[in-house]
């Protein structure tokens, strides 16, 4: 990182905490200045003692990176979503967040059965290859990671909180797990924020926004997860909805998705054909311009190739080259090694 990058970070990091995390003040006073630090300068409070480079050491010392928005490690999809984070900070792999993601959320207080479903939902669809996002809640979110880390799956936890805590304090072990398993905790909000009610529905559109699809596991009329689905429609991402007893007032805000134009699904293989992403054998009729050109490029390689390298000689922006070789690694035509890609055929 280099003395300009870091600076920068420093006084975003101290600009939210000055201004008590308020997106739509922080935005207005970003279209006046030039810098995070000129920002600083006009928030901060006379009488009010501030260490920005001492509160930057906090997050370093508790392994917490911080990304900003014009970042290559930042999620590309989260660029394209009205009212898009300013940065996130994360704890664990925050590029598991370039494959494709499927956002799986649901009631905390949720019926056994739709638990089971939300688990198994995890699970598939991890082992297809996705990266399973949700809000670390109980009931169907924590199943849902718990799913795909059973199933050695990659899954991210949206926090609404900052990441020194974890909310529920009972899922501090799941955090963990899903760290040490490969994935990754992420937040907009800095260390010391509590998860205040407003900051769930904040996160809600960063759990959307990272995924190409979101899926609606058990919803009642007052879900917040209904939001996550109204976040997921209005950022043009596909929703699906699993349908319940028509009568079961936990069902009640599910079944209104459906009407209103959401996708009904009972499986998980219903998503990933929806999706496309279903087929596992060599088919030029299934395959893409794209697909088809990096598959002959890893098939007629000798070693490993990476995205920065695929982009190059595929001659793709790096954005659609990413998004091919999701779409490989799903259709199981290719598999990772080491730091690239090789074809399996």
């Amino acid at each position: 990182m280099n003395d300009a990058s870091e600076s920068e970070k420093i006084f975003y990091n101290a600009v939210w905490n000055s201004t008590g995390c308020s997106h739509r003040e922080i935005k207005k006073l970003k279209s006046t200045a030039a810098s995070w630090k000129e920002i600083f300068e006009k928030t901060k409070k006379s009488n009010v003692a501030t260490a920005p480079e001492k509160d930057f050491e906090k997050l370093e010392k508790a392994g917490i990176k911080l990304i900003l928005e014009d970042e290559p490690d930042f999620p590309e999809l989260l660029h394209e979503i009205y009212w898009s984070p300013f940065g996130i900070y994360v704890k664990g792999e925050i590029n598991v967040l370039k494959k494709l993601c499927i956002a799986i959320v649901g009631t905390r207080k949720a019926t056994e059965d739709s638990v089971d479903i939300a688990g198994r939902f995890g699970s598939e669809l991890a082992r297809a290859g996705a990266t399973i996002t949700s809000g670390l809640a109980f009931g169907i979110d924590s199943s849902v990671h718990k799913g795909c880390i059973d199933a050695g799956g990659k899954t991210v936890a949206v926090l609404a909180c900052g990441l020194d805590g974890v909310y529920p304090k009972s899922n501090e072990r799941l955090a963990r797990e899903i760290i040490s398993s490969g994935g990754a905790i992420i937040s907009e909000y800095p260390p010391g924020n509590p998860p205040l009610p407003y900051r769930f529905i904040e996160r809600n559109r960063i759990i959307s926004g990272v995924s190409g699809a979101t899926i609606v596991i058990e919803a009642p009329e007052s879900s917040g997860s209904l939001t996550t689905a109204r976040f997921a429609l209005d950022q043009n991402r596909e929703v699906f909805v699993v349908p319940g007893p028509a009568n079961h007032r936990n069902f009640s805000g599910s079944h209104r998705l459906i009407r209103s134009g959401a996708r009904l699904v009972g499986k998980p293989s219903d998503v990933l054909e929806d999706l496309n992403i279903i087929e596992s054998s060599v088919d030029d009729g299934d395959m893409t311009s794209e697909e088809k050109a990096v598959f002959e490029i890893l098939k007629n390689s000798r070693n490993p190739l990476d995205i920065d390298k695929i982009s190059e000689i595929a001659n793709l922006e790096s954005r659609v080259a990413n998004q091919t070789v999701t779409l490989l690694l799903l259709k199981n035509l290719i598999k990772e090694e080491g730091e690239g890609y090789v074809s399996r055929k």
